[in-house]
């Protein structure tokens, strides 16, 4: 409970109006978590004065104290300077809200493209267990690749040694490939990535029986200069006799092996975690 108060204060500040009105709004908000109620139901008082703060919160103060606290509980769980390895990955909520200038984006669940969504970036450990890192506003407007390089920055700033980063299908971006093999700044990201079907990778899947390796380079072009990024693509067919027609696509600047490819089941974490978490949510009227 401490580890909440002190958080809902330093965002916004509500200490001002007593100790007590503190403790039993912090108490009405976990309360609203645990039992996916709402704030108005848990801590009616309180409410208004709640959401009147939530809208002049500063954005900057709210990401810096989550820091804060994600260094704290990398302390507690004794992952501090422990080898991880880190998922990246889009949520998404349903909004009804109209004339939302560019935050919002279409669904991308199939069937349900004509919904409006609230999307988020997530960056979180997905090994040796579930823990959110930080998440962010992903709107119509924001560039995908630089999102996720901002957050990549910000997790080589804890107290962790990443040994993977596991990518959906999505981030197959050449800026965001050029950042994490970075051969200029010699520090390269480790990652992992599944990748969709596309003409060039049907090529090379119609070119594999079993375990092959290609090397892609791309043309990218960014402040009137030009390089030529790449990776490695690896295909994996679990099983060609049975199933000859499934093919797995991987991108790696990793040494493409059989054990590598055994480890991204381990991205799937980060889905499951997120579903348990949005389990706790904490609704409101306003």
């Amino acid at each position: 409970m401490g580890i909440i108060k002190k958080f809902t204060n330093k965002c916004l500040s509500l200490l001002r109006l007593g100790e007590r009105w503190m403790n039993k709004l912090v108490s009405g908000i976990v309360e609203a978590a645990r039992t996916n109620s709402y704030v108005e139901t848990a801590s009616p008082s309180q409410a208004d004065t709640l959401h009147k703060e939530i809208k002049s919160i500063d954005v900057r103060t709210l990401m810096q104290e989550y820091e804060s606290i994600i260094k704290w509980s990398i302390q507690k769980l004794g992952l501090k300077n422990k080898h991880v390895k880190i998922g990246v990955d889009v949520t998404e909520d349903v909004t009804w809200t109209k004339n939302c200038f560019g935050n919002t984006r279409p669904s991308t669940h199939k069937g349900q493209h004509h919904l409006e969504t609230w999307q988020y970036l997530n960056i979180c450990i997905v090994d040796p267990y579930f823990l959110p890192l930080m998440s962010i506003p992903y709107r119509q407007v924001d560039n995908l690749d630089t999102l996720t390089i901002d957050l990549l920055k910000y997790v080589k700033t804890l107290p962790l040694t990443v040994d993977l980063v596991l990518f959906d299908r999505g981030f197959y971006i050449a800026h965001l490939i050029d950042y994490c093999n970075n051969h200029r700044g010699g520090d390269p990201t480790p990652y992992l990535m599944f990748i969709k079907k596309t003409e060039a990778v049907k090529r090379y899947i119609d070119q594999t029986e079993f375990f092959e390796v290609f090397h892609h380079i791309f043309d990218y072009s960014k402040d009137k200069s030009k390089w030529k990024p790449s990776a490695d693509i690896v295909i994996w067919k679990p099983d060609p006799i049975v199933h000859p027609t499934v093919a797995w696509p991987f991108a790696t600047n990793q040494d493409p092996t059989q054990e590598l490819l055994d480890t991204y089941p381990k991205r799937w974490g980060h889905e499951t975690g997120f579903r348990i978490h949005d389990e706790a949510q904490i609704k409101s009227k306003s």
